[in-house]
């Protein structure tokens, strides 16, 4: 035991100070900065580093990005996207998912995988990016979601009550229509998407004919599930390229399921997955399409999901007047440019030009509407054309997907 002992006590007197002063000696280091790093060994001065950067998130966060390798994957790629330089954001996810920002920083560059627990957390944590982070996860990680298509019952008969008597004691047709379609727009969300998964609700109406006959339908009405926002102001036009189109255009129900790989054929929206248009019919006479949009890519395959879009889009009919509906041959639909280009053109001058209008022609705010929207028809029209010009000098792009590469 005695030749046991030298070597510590030699070492002891090589540092020349007993344990307890080490013990306070290393930890005033730690406290200083690692003022004395370069006499502790590799793995503390690796710690002394995290400490610092912890107390630091913006140079870790730093750190992060610029040690990106081949770890990054798709999951982590799109977090860097969502919250690159975004502290308030990166603090708000990580307080919600109950993690540390230091474990979120790490998902960004790859270094750390999420438990399964929080994957499924993400999307509703970042509902307005939902749609992408699903995608992500599943490229990344595999089905670990385990999100099959919800189950969609058949639709309760009592709404049809409710509709008839809204119909049977209502004083004009703005208010039937106002409250016909409430009812029937919270129907929909409440039994499509129980689950707040992601749903959006549309119905558009035919634009007055020009001479040549109607050229567009006009969103009049939405309501949505987050990513959607729950009414959206800036209502777009739907041409020739759109599932509403072509539902107006055949007038039968239109399907379109992201997992059909057909999605250059139609024009989609930002977070639609899979989608079902149904025209509102009355006597053979057209008077819109109603659309109802989901995040899930083959939601409208269930059969049911479907009939219940085709009875709800009656019960829209129901809210109309005799003079909304019109003959089918007078479509002649054009192409429009894509959705969300036109929201962005639509909130910046729709309200001021309205205003403007009507001062100029001294008419009221109602008329002065309907003359902007359309004008602001006709220039969508002219954009769109420039498209179709601008794709026949650039053959590859040829699809309604390839719309935002003009658009920007």
């Amino acid at each position: 035991m005695g030749n046991r002992s030298v070597p510590d006590e030699t070492q002891k007197k090589k540092r020349g100070r007993p344990p307890g002063a080490r013990k306070v000696a290393a930890e005033t280091t730690a406290h200083t900065g690692g003022q004395r790093q370069k006499h502790t060994p590799s793995t503390r001065s690796t710690r002394t580093v995290i400490k610092e950067s912890a107390a630091s998130p913006q140079v870790l966060q730093d750190q992060t990005i610029q040690n990106i390798d081949d770890s990054v994957t798709p999951f982590s790629s799109l977090l860097h996207t969502i919250m690159y330089r975004d502290r308030m954001e990166l603090s708000r996810v990580a307080r919600e998912l109950a993690v540390a920002e230091n474990t979120v920083y790490r998902w960004m560059n790859g270094t750390s995988e999420p438990r399964i627990i929080h994957l499924k957390r993400l999307p509703e944590v970042l509902p307005e990016h939902r749609t992408q982070l699903i995608a992500a996860i599943e490229q990344t990680f595999g089905d670990v979601l385990g999100n099959p298509p919800p189950t969609v019952r058949e639709i309760d008969k009592d709404i049809y009550q409710h509709v008839l008597e809204l119909m049977t004691n209502s004083q004009d047709d703005e208010t039937r229509f106002w409250q016909i379609s409430e009812v029937v727009f919270e129907d929909i969300l409440e039994h499509l998407d129980a689950n707040h998964l992601g749903l959006a609700v549309t119905y558009a109406k035919l634009m007055p004919a020009h001479q040549d006959g109607i050229h567009s339908l006009r969103e009049v009405k939405m309501r949505g599930h987050a990513p959607w926002p729950d009414t959206v102001d800036s209502k777009a036009y739907l041409g020739s390229t759109t599932l509403a189109g072509a539902a107006a255009v055949l007038q039968r129900i239109q399907i379109w399921n992201d997992t059909d790989n057909n999605r250059a054929l139609v024009e989609i929206d930002e977070y639609e997955r899979s989608a079902c248009a149904v025209p509102v019919l009355r006597g053979g006479l057209l008077a819109g399409v109603l659309i109802v949009s989901s995040t899930h890519p083959d939601f409208f395959k269930d059969t049911t999901a479907c009939q219940a879009v085709a009875e709800y889009a009656l019960l829209m009919g129901v809210a109309l007047c005799d003079r909304e509906f019109f003959p089918s041959a007078l479509l002649h639909l054009r192409p429009m440019p894509p959705l969300r280009w036109q929201r962005e053109a639509i909130t910046r001058t729709y309200l001021n030009r309205i205003i403007a209008y009507a001062h100029q022609h001294s008419t009221s705010r109602s008329e002065a509407e309907f003359w902007i929207q359309r004008e602001m028809e006709l220039e969508f029209e002219d954009e769109a054309h420039k498209f179709v010009e601008q794709q026949k000098a650039v053959p590859e792009i040829s699809t309604p997907s390839d719309y935002s590469r003009f658009f920007g």
